[in-house]
């Protein structure tokens, strides 16, 4: 009888060490950034290459100089505009970019704007010489667009060797996560 008890407790303890294992990893698994690209997107602007497809971004990893430090950009682009579906629920769009050094001087700044549902909720110039951030909240809503232009009509992006000169190192949504002061 004795026996009979010890293992059936030991076959409880078991089973719930495999449930809370599953359940924590679900979470762990939901609260993961998602890449904005990674979203049902529609993407606008810039040029199109002989096949009808647009030039106006990369993904890549490659490796530039922002105020005399080495970063990884894992995403450029010139002026253009994303309009995504949001998953729903609580979430904070988080963008990390900068122009490199080599090109800051010949570039305009980028301007990017952030639409929730149609409605403006953030909007920032990045700083030459510097990684600019944007943390902004998009809980509970179904649309997100971002546009990105210039900030100034000078320097910008009739440059010949500006095809793709705002770099991204940062350009996620993150679910469960809302910007800081927001209930």
């Amino acid at each position: 009888m004795k026996r009979v008890r010890w293992l059936s407790g030991l076959f409880l303890a078991g089973m719930l060490c495999v449930m809370l294992g599953t359940v924590g990893a679900q979470v762990a698994q939901a609260q993961r950034p998602i890449h904005i690209l990674d979203l049902k997107c529609l993407v606008t602007g810039g040029k199109v290459d002989n096949r009808g497809r647009l030039q106006n971004f990369g993904r890549e990893g490659r490796d530039i100089s922002i105020g005399r430090q080495i970063y990884t950009s894992i995403m450029s682009t010139r002026e253009a505009g994303w309009t995504c579906k949001l998953p729903g629920g609580r979430a904070s769009l988080r963008l990390e970019y900068g122009v490199s050094d080599q090109d800051q001087d010949r570039v305009s700044p980028p301007k990017i704007e952030v639409y929730v549902d149609g409605n403006q909720v953030a909007s920032q110039v990045g700083k030459p010489g510097r990684i600019n951030t944007m943390l902004v909240d998009v809980s509970n809503g179904k649309n997100l667009s971002i546009d990105i232009s210039c900030s100034t009509a000078q320097n910008c992006m009739d440059n010949p060797w500006a095809s793709r000169p705002f770099q991204f190192f940062k350009f996620n949504l993150e679910p469960g996560a809302s910007s800081p002061g927001s209930r």
